[in-house]
């Protein structure tokens, strides 16, 4: 087959977004020699043309794929490669902007029987609890020590707490790669669903345009929902479940340390 051909992909029914195709059939005749590349490159173009990406439209490509080769192949395979270009709106601000989300799909017919995958990924930030608790004990020790045996008043207190930055927890931007193998029956692929129920439980995935109230209130999510990298699987775990459309998932973990010089990594699956 060949790999990497450019193809414009309708998502939604109206955005288009290019994208990278890798098109493959097998050849189950012992002594063939090369396949009709050209139909296959055709029944690529023809089956995208105009109409938005679907289960139903990738089965149907992947059966154009082997009638293209006259009796040569009776399997196919095309993984599809797009950035997903979604607007997010600001977490309290009327600003918003757009985030791109990699996008992954595969699918395969062999001797008939019809199998899709699907694959994104988030970024998000993780504040780690460890490190929120040691700033808080700092905090602690540093207050104990202005006003010990003093006579302590309430506007003593809040002007203290607002002059002094004794510690900061760390956190890090962080990203999660799910991998889905949906249900055969399933139609639209409607990617928007599974971000937005993850970015939702997670609470703190990464902005596009801020104003000052919209970073006070993600610093107030961060301090809200601290996690370690279990903490975030588990949690995104429980969203996938509530998807009836998937057969099986797998999520990957990566919190990019600020502390460390090594990343924190963590796997969890719909079998765990």
């Amino acid at each position: 087959g060949m790999e990497k051909v450019a193809i414009p992909l309708y998502l939604n029914g109206s955005f288009r977004v290019p994208a990278q195709a890798d098109i493959f059939v097998n050849v189950n005749q012992a002594e063939a020699k090369g396949i009709h590349m050209s139909r296959l490159f055709l029944a690529l173009e023809d089956g995208f043309k105009e109409q938005s990406l679907s289960v139903d439209l990738v089965k149907k490509i992947l059966t154009s794929f082997v009638e293209s080769q006259k009796g040569l192949s009776d399997s196919a395979r095309i993984v599809l490669s797009w950035e997903e270009l979604l607007e997010r709106k600001a977490l309290l601000s009327d600003y918003s902007g757009w985030k791109t989300y990699p996008v992954k799909l595969s699918a395969e017919v062999v001797n008939g029987v019809f199998d899709i995958n699907l694959e994104f990924s988030i970024f998000y930030s993780s504040t780690c609890p460890c490190s929120a608790a040691l700033s808080r004990q700092l905090f602690q020790k540093a207050f104990a020590k202005e006003f010990f045996e003093d006579n302590l008043t309430f506007d003593k207190a809040f002007d203290w707490l607002g002059k002094n930055q004794i510690a900061s927890a760390h956190s890090q931007r962080s990203r999660a790669d799910i991998k889905m193998k949906l249900s055969r029956g399933s139609g639209d692929l409607n990617i928007t669903s599974y971000v937005d129920a993850l970015e939702g439980e997670l609470k703190t995935p990464v902005q596009t345009a801020v104003k000052r109230e919209d970073e006070q209130e993600f610093a107030r999510l961060n301090g809200e929902n601290t996690m370690f990298v279990e903490d975030a699987l588990r949690k995104m775990k429980k969203v996938m479940k509530t998807f009836d459309d998937l057969e099986s998932f797998e999520i990957k973990t990566h919190h990019y340390e600020s502390l460390h010089a090594h990343d924190a990594v963590g796997v969890i699956s719909s079998v765990d």
